[in-house]
């Protein structure tokens, strides 16, 4: 048995068209569309991520930097990871940020 898609008629499997209303009841083509679900969400996922790495960045700025009243724990080692870490953290982030929501447009 065949069931009209718009009436809900069960009509026999040989008929063509619905013996009540009358549409034709050959399938319908299925249309496709581009959906642009995923590329929002990954943008979402990508700010979600930079903002996490620039609130790192400000943390090693303010607690090595000095900025705050307690002596921050320094040696060389740590010098020398701080002045490309902290840059790589604060601006790449922010430029992480800002291209994730560029690509949320396109």
């Amino acid at each position: 048995m065949k069931t009209c898609a718009y009436c809900g008629f069960s009509n026999p499997d040989d008929r063509v068209d619905c013996f009540k209303c009358g549409t034709s009841l050959a399938p319908l083509p299925t249309l496709q569309t581009k959906t642009h679900r995923s590329r929002p969400e990954k943008a979402r996922e990508l700010r979600r991520k930079a903002l996490g790495y620039l609130v790192l960045g400000l943390m090693i700025k303010v607690y090595w930097g000095g900025y705050g009243t307690w002596t921050p724990y320094d040696t060389n080692l740590l010098a020398s990871l701080r002045q490309w870490v902290e840059p790589v953290l604060l601006y790449g982030s922010a430029l992480v940020y800002l291209a994730g929501w560029v690509l949320a447009f396109f």
